[in-house]
């Protein structure tokens, strides 16, 4: 196969043994899943190479028998210049990306169940105690967990119980159990916006072409709870009604990444490449640690869209700002202590040597 001989030629498997060997997997999986393929493309730098995989493997020319439904799913924030991208995209590769509304778009997702706090698991976590009355007390966890019997996972998130060193369990977040013991939330936290505008309506897209297949641009190297749910590229599916799920990008890591965009000649939207984003997905998500960064770009490109996502996700906001003053003012505290411990040391040690130097 021309077009796949040549890509193996452009990232030799000495030189690039993830994306020689992603390069043979997604041909594998064009030839013999893919008899109704549906493709993520979520206008991010991750999708933009995933598209180009698959496009560089000419799948009209040497996969006739397959058929590949392209699908963004418009969660109702998203910036202009991510629809812009995708147009260019579809110029570009000769495609057609079959745009789907939310099932619950982001705004009415915030409102109904909370909004998203630090991560999609920190805050499910918050939603589970907030669903049972939690106090956010400050007790051991079989205390906790006779008082609140149906909340044990969340529980242990809270009470550090998912073992020493776990990434599981609140202390990974620095402070962040004594900052709501001393600040409890004061609105609903959730991360039930991402399965209403995203989740569900893929879910329901793949049933509706029937996909023999579900091909996403998951990046193991990009971290959280949606890369570190997989410990493969490949997943069968969990029931009839599913497809099986391919992850041609899974083991890229992010020099393979710019070594695959430099060679291919790879472009993304503006929003990387203008404005410096580094990620992409729900415009101005409190999820993402750079939202500060994304609101003042926002008020820049879409200063609707910045004024939308504030009346939106301004309680998040407003408690993650909280949250990182009070790390500050932490730190802040122990230095000075840790200076004037210092220099009551050095008055000690002067003294000292002053007293010696009478005899």
């Amino acid at each position: 196969m021309e077009e796949l001989e040549k890509m193996l030629e452009l990232f030799p498997e000495k030189e690039c043994p993830n994306i020689n060997s992603a390069f043979r997997k997604l041909h594998a999986n064009l030839m013999f899943r893919s008899a109704r393929a549906a493709v993520s493309i979520s206008g991010g730098s991750d999708s933009d190479v995933m598209l180009d995989m698959i496009q560089a493997l000419n799948p009209a020319k040497n996969y006739p028998f397959a058929e590949i439904h392209y699908a963004w799913f418009n969660t109702g924030i998203e910036y202009t210049a991510t629809k812009e991208h995708l147009g260019f995209l579809e110029e570009k590769y000769g495609v057609t990306i079959e745009q789907k509304k939310a099932k619950t778009p982001v705004p009415l997702g915030c409102k109904t169940w909370g909004q998203p706090f630090m991560s999609k698991q920190i805050s499910q976590y918050i939603s589970r105690l907030q669903a049972h009355g939690f106090q956010w007390e400050d007790e051991p966890f079989e205390i906790l967990y006779a008082r609140y019997p149906n909340c044990k996972a969340a529980l242990r998130w809270w009470c550090n119980a998912f073992g020493p060193g776990s990434r599981m369990n609140i202390e990974k977040c620095r402070l962040l159990k004594e900052f709501m013991i001393a600040n409890p939330p004061k609105i609903g936290f959730s991360d039930g916006c991402c399965k209403g505008a995203k989740k569900d309506v893929a879910h329901d897209y793949i049933k509706e072409i029937k996909a023999t297949i579900n091909i996403v641009g998951i990046r193991k190297a990009e971290g959280g709870a949606r890369a570190t749910a997989y410990n493969s590229c490949f997943s069968e599916p969990s029931s009839k009604s599913e497809a099986a799920q391919f992850r041609p990008l899974f083991y890229f890591t992010d020099t393979d990444k710019e070594l695959y965009c430099q060679r291919r000649g790879v472009v993304h939207s503006d929003l990387y490449e203008k404005y410096g984003f580094k990620r992409t997905g729900c415009a101005c998500c409190p999820f993402g640690s750079r939202f500060e960064m994304e609101l003042q770009a926002a008020e820049q490109l879409d200063p609707g869209l910045a004024m939308a996502a504030k009346k939106i996700f301004g309680g998040a906001y407003e408690y993650t700002r909280a949250y990182r003053d009070f790390k500050a003012k932490y730190d802040a505290e122990r230095k000075a202590k840790r200076d004037k411990e210092r220099e009551e040391k050095k008055e000690t040690e002067r003294e000292k040597e002053g007293q010696t130097s009478l005899f």
